[in-house]
């Protein structure tokens, strides 16, 4: 294979691992709120790169192996520009009722839960945090 050609070929190979990181979904954490004994409760945003996203509640121990994941909102274009609920208002009602009772099994205080909001569309709001975390 010619020299120019080999570059070529490297070049388009550069150019597609850049096309696909940037088709990949982006995910962003925020911490909202911390227990006496350091357990955590994280929001999970991910943006998909055809619109929609997820919206997840994550909460942590001590160690990784002590977390737990409560997925309130699905709405990931499935890349025809429509953009469906994956996750129903009654099963976003049902994690939202687990959310409180991990909360309040972890102690983790400062937070509330608004299971009204899993009838919204984007369902944002649905968890607010009173205090700043430690």
């Amino acid at each position: 294979m010619p020299e120019f050609a080999r570059v070529a070929v490297v070049a388009l190979l550069l150019l597609a691992g850049d096309a696909a990181e940037a088709m990949g979904v982006r995910k962003d954490s925020t911490l909202l709120a911390r227990s006496g004994d350091g357990a955590a409760l994280y929001e999970v945003r991910e943006h998909g790169p055809e619109g929609g996203g997820a919206l997840t509640y994550r909460i942590e121990g001590k160690g990784r192996s002590a977390a737990v994941e409560f997925l309130v909102s699905s709405d990931f274009s499935p890349g025809d520009g429509s953009r469906p609920q994956r996750v129903s208002a009654q099963a976003c009602e049902q994690r939202a009722a687990a959310l409180s009772a991990e909360l309040a099994r972890r102690k983790i205080a400062g937070v509330t839960v608004h299971p009204e909001h899993c009838r919204a569309r984007d369902r944002n709001g649905l968890v607010t945090a009173t205090v700043s975390p430690r």
